[in-house]
């Protein structure tokens, strides 16, 4: 007679059955979560390729030919954004008491400047220099150019020719004044690109970014061992071709000049900022007279020596090669080429002589057989009785030249 086994309790088969329930569960999280893993590793491997193509810019993407015409072919006429200028040319503190325009001034020979710039096409420009007493603004609008700031409450007005800013019938980079040359990444770049030539090597030298935009740095190398520049870096917008930062550096690894943006924006700027302020005293000036005297207008003018004079550029537009002599600069003489150039400047005989304002030099030089030498990271000047010869070149080169 087979054994019937007893009925269990209602309530310990639903016990039972629970249990089974929650086993099976642990065991498919047991394996579930490996398989998850796994399968999220696989998602994840999926997505690199994609990710990868989100990096940027490779500097094989590109070589120095096309990034130079890149850089001077780009199109983009709209900008508004902020600049900071950082130079270092290893010269000793220039006092100037009171601070002012002096001051601010004398951070483009050393130390930092801050600059707001804005353009709308070749005729719009605006370029305001932060000061210790307040910012410094010129705005070109057309031929109407303002400028205002630097404390004064004052505004003047000047008329600039109707072929302000071009050059043989063409707009000049942004069209900026002529004061205001280089006093942007875009103008400085424009000049030493346009300068480079079989006295310089150009090479893509890598990626950066710049301002939040992905760029490609290109890199000018000097080939004569004369030169105090060891290289300079162009940061080139990688989609539009703007530049956007340049870097010097001298021979003795120091960077001798950074400019670039620290923000920018490529969309149109308010029409605002190309006019004078609302309801300002407007104080007219002559025709094509110095950008807002006693305003600090002149600010511009302190980039434009690091804008290609020294760089292999034309020395004032003139011909540099081979004892050319510059157009605009009197009784000048260039020797050499290249970034090896160096001007030839005659004086009135004795003028630096002991007996006259040579005295004053021994602040600020120091005397060799050849005369008197100015040393500084970028630019060196050699000082003869009736002549200084002046170049981004290592004194000897200078003394050389001399004779």
């Amino acid at each position: 007679m087979a054994l019937i086994p007893p009925e269990r309790p209602a309530d310990e088969a639903e016990d039972r059955a629970a249990d089974l329930a929650a086993a099976r569960r642990r065991k498919a999280v047991r394996y579930g979560v490996p398989l998850g893993i796994a399968g999220l590793a696989a998602a994840t491997i999926g997505l690199v390729p994609a990710l990868a193509q989100d990096e940027g810019p490779s500097k094989d993407d590109v070589t120095a030919e096309e990034l130079i015409a890149k850089a001077l072919d780009s199109e983009v006429e709209s900008v508004d954004g902020t600049v900071k200028v950082s130079t270092d040319l290893g010269l000793p503190s220039i006092p100037f008491g009171g601070g002012g325009e002096g001051a601010d001034l004398s951070r483009l020979l050393a130390g930092d400047t801050k600059l707001h710039v804005a353009a709308d096409g070749p005729e719009k420009q605006r370029v305001t220099l932060t000061g210790s007493d307040g910012d410094r603004t010129v705005v070109r609008n057309g031929t109407d150019v303002w400028t205002f700031g630097g404390g004064s409450d004052e505004v003047s007005h000047s008329t600039l020719p109707k072929d302000a800013g071009k050059k043989d019938g063409k707009e000049h980079g942004l069209g900026l004044p002529e004061d205001l040359k280089d006093a942007t990444p875009q103008e400085l770049a424009e000049r030493l690109l346009k300068a480079a030539d079989e006295t310089t090597d150009v090479d893509v030298a890598g990626t950066a970014q710049v301002a939040g935009q992905d760029a490609y740095e290109l890199r000018l190398t000097p080939k004569q061992d004369e030169s105090t520049v060891r290289d300079v870096t162009i940061a080139v917008d990688a989609d539009n071709g703007v530049p956007l930062r340049v870097a010097l550096t001298a021979d003795d690894g120091n960077t001798v000049l950074d400019a670039g943006f620290t923000k920018v924006d490529f969309n149109k700027p308010d029409a605002g900022l190309f006019a004078p302020p609302a309801g300002a005293d407007v104080t007219e000036k002559g025709s094509g007279e110095g950008f807002g005297e006693g305003h600090g207008g002149d600010f511009g003018k302190g980039f434009g020596g690091f804008g290609g004079d020294w760089s292999g550029g034309d020395w004032s537009g003139g011909d540099r090669a081979g004892g050319g002599t510059p157009g605009g600069l009197e009784d000048v003489k260039v020797h050499g080429e290249g970034w090896g150039s160096i001007a030839e400047i005659s004086l009135p005989g004795g003028t630096l002589s002991e007996d006259g304002a040579g005295a004053a030099l021994d602040f600020f030089t120091d005397k060799t057989d050849a005369g008197r030498v100015f040393e500084s990271r970028l630019v060196n000047v050699l000082i003869t009785d009736d002549k200084v010869y002046v170049g981004a070149v290592t004194p000897e080169a200078l003394e050389a030249a001399a004779g």
